[in-house]
């Protein structure tokens, strides 16, 4: 088990962040790789690849409610000195998302079909959908396990680890992707099946990676010791995971919604959109791996009762969040023409993402104080307020606005994404009076040993 200072000596902004940046920096690059290769093989197959991966980010919203309450536990019982108990936190929620996987499984297993149908989307797309959400969705336990595992590396203070582990599996995605998409020697194409299954066995390779890093680091984690059944530990890892992933449970339902309404414009703003949805990934990037860091550092910081040096440090971290996310969407917004046709050969395809870059320049910098502020308040213990603004705003105004914008006005996808962008601003604003009111300084879990 590290010892205290060394613990100190890692949980430093800097030291967090950029791992987790190089790390998400690649994730992204790796699915745009992935939505480029569909792009080139089929139009039908990014489109519907795009519109799962709403589902697939319910399927990792779920994960988190292990991951998000695991991480705040270890964190703040790290901070406190409390290691036995860091590491049975560690143990139950490697239990739980084993456990949690398997009830996601079944969802998908036997709820795919019926989810897809109601998109009402073309046969070739909603074929494609089908087959690329049943396997990736009901295969997930790699998935699962390797966010915990991620997890528990973090909160421990070895943020690299994570990064080289997504480095490699991200690789053998890619890999697997050619294979099926663009078999060389005269291997038979798979498509879309294939490219899920790579998808799998990268998550598998993950898990595997992620084992071998916990043994090497020598973290006080036993698999076997998982197993046994600590009710208490496991509620207290859902008392705070639930309202933690809620927030981010409910702005993917919202999404999975207005992307409804866009799916009646047709193939090309679904493509369009998708493609600008993966794009905007690098402009809010840095933003929340700037989040995430200081999730921790917060939840380390906090289990030290220095509350005060946390306040003073988060107006920094999201004055440069918004600064980064706004530099990524002008650098795109000028080069948005050529960017579309990089991405589609279709004329209406390359319309709507050259619209909907320009108008990240509006949306990017309310999503970045989000990013921060929301990650930080749930590292603190803060978790409830966050989801209960969360559903106020994501449906009160970007649900409602989109529809009232996009279909009923019938501005398409430029009015869903001004709805998205006030949805934004307004939780954003909001998460700073949350936060500068000092409400989090009164919700630390734990208690230092003696």
């Amino acid at each position: 088990m590290p010892t205290l200072p060394s613990l100190d000596n890692k949980m430093n902004i800097k030291t967090i962040v950029w791992p987790i940046f190089i790390e998400s920096l690649v994730r992204m690059s790796l699915m745009t790789v992935d939505v480029f290769m569909l792009a080139r093989f089929s139009a039908d197959a990014v489109a519907a690849v795009g519109l799962t991966g709403h589902f697939l980010f319910f399927l990792i919203v779920m994960f988190m409610v292990v991951s998000s309450g695991s991480a705040i536990l270890i964190g703040q019982n790290l901070g406190a000195k409390n290691y036995e108990d860091a590491r049975a936190y560690s143990q139950s929620g490697f239990l739980l998302s084993i456990i949690v996987s398997g009830l996601v499984s079944l969802l998908f297993v036997f709820g795919t079909k019926s989810v897809v149908g109601i998109y009402s989307l073309e046969p070739a797309v909603a074929l494609y959908a089908e087959q690329y959400l049943f396997i990736v969705g009901s295969l997930s336990v790699g998935l699962s396990v390797g966010i915990l595992l991620s997890t528990v590396l973090r909160a421990h203070g070895y943020s690299k680890s994570p990064m080289v582990l997504q480095l490699v599996s991200g690789g053998i995605n890619v890999v697997g992707n050619y294979l099926a998409l663009f078999p060389p020697f005269g291997l038979p194409v798979t498509g879309v099946v294939g490219v899920a299954f790579a998808t799998v066995f990268s998550q598998v390779i993950a898990t595997l990676i992620g084992l071998w890093m916990i043994k090497r680091h020598k973290i006080n984690f036993s698999i076997r010791k998982s197993f046994h059944w600590d009710s208490k530990r496991l509620v207290d890892i859902l008392k705070l995971g639930i309202p933690n992933a809620g927030e981010a449970l409910s702005y993917n339902i919202a999404q999975m919604t207005i992307m409804f309404f866009v799916a009646q414009f047709g193939t090309a703003a679904l493509a369009g959109t998708a493609i600008a949805q993966t794009l905007s990934r690098f402009m809010f990037v840095f933003s929340m791996s700037l989040g995430g860091g200081s999730q921790i550092l917060a939840a380390y910081l906090v289990g030290q009762n220095r509350q005060q040096e946390l306040k003073r440090n988060v107006h920094k971290y999201w004055m440069v969040a918004v600064a980064v996310s706004f530099s990524f969407a002008a650098a795109m917004a000028l080069f948005r023409e050529q960017i579309g046709g990089l991405f589609s050969t279709d004329v209406s395809t390359q319309a709507i993402i050259s619209v909907l870059l320009l108008m990240a320049l509006l949306l990017e910098p309310g999503r970045a104080i989000n990013l921060v502020v929301i990650q930080t308040l749930k590292g603190t213990g803060d978790v409830v307020f966050p989801v209960k603004m969360g559903v106020l705003s994501m449906w009160g105004i970007g649900v409602a606005l989109a529809y009232l914008f996009g279909v009923h006005l019938a501005w398409g996808v430029v009015g869903i994404w001004l709805a998205v962008s006030l949805d934004e601003w307004t939780r954003g604003v909001t998460m700073i009076i949350r936060w500068q009111r000092e409400k989090w300084m009164t919700m630390k879990k734990v208690g230092a040993t003696a």
